[in-house]
């Protein structure tokens, strides 16, 4: 299975090898998930894994701009709002970035708004 976006805590971006709905953290389901939520779960036998990439670009997230956001880890994974969009002074077309995409079209999108995804620990090339 490819790796789709799982979590974001700025700077960096977590992709899962497992199915979307079955990864899970520390208090994936409490909002506001800026101040409640862990990391993605690791696999201790090595059935899926959790990609870590740091990322840098014009994007807001949905605690952005507010002190509590009204979503959990929960909320976003499920399709509720986006993990990233591009941020309200971009000018070309906006962007966003859902819970579930694969890495390689999150690399192509930051890449896309002029932003750069750090890749060089996986073997991947941007």
């Amino acid at each position: 299975m490819k790796a789709v976006l799982c979590y974001v805590r700025e700077p960096w971006a977590y992709f899962t090898t497992q199915n979307l709905k079955d990864q899970w953290g520390d208090d994936w389901n409490d909002a506001p998930y800026e101040h409640n939520a862990g990391e993605p779960y690791g696999d201790r036998d090595g059935r899926w894994k959790i990609i870590k990439v740091a990322f840098e670009g014009d994007f807001d997230s949905p605690c952005s701009a507010v002190a509590n956001s009204r979503w959990s880890v929960e909320d976003i994974n499920r399709g509720n709002v986006p993990w990233l969009e591009t941020s309200r002074y971009y000018r070309e077309s906006p962007v966003s970035i859902w819970a579930g995409m694969p890495l390689d079209e999150f690399v192509k999108l930051v890449k896309q708004c002029g932003g750069t995804v750090y890749l060089s620990d996986l073997g991947i090339k941007p």
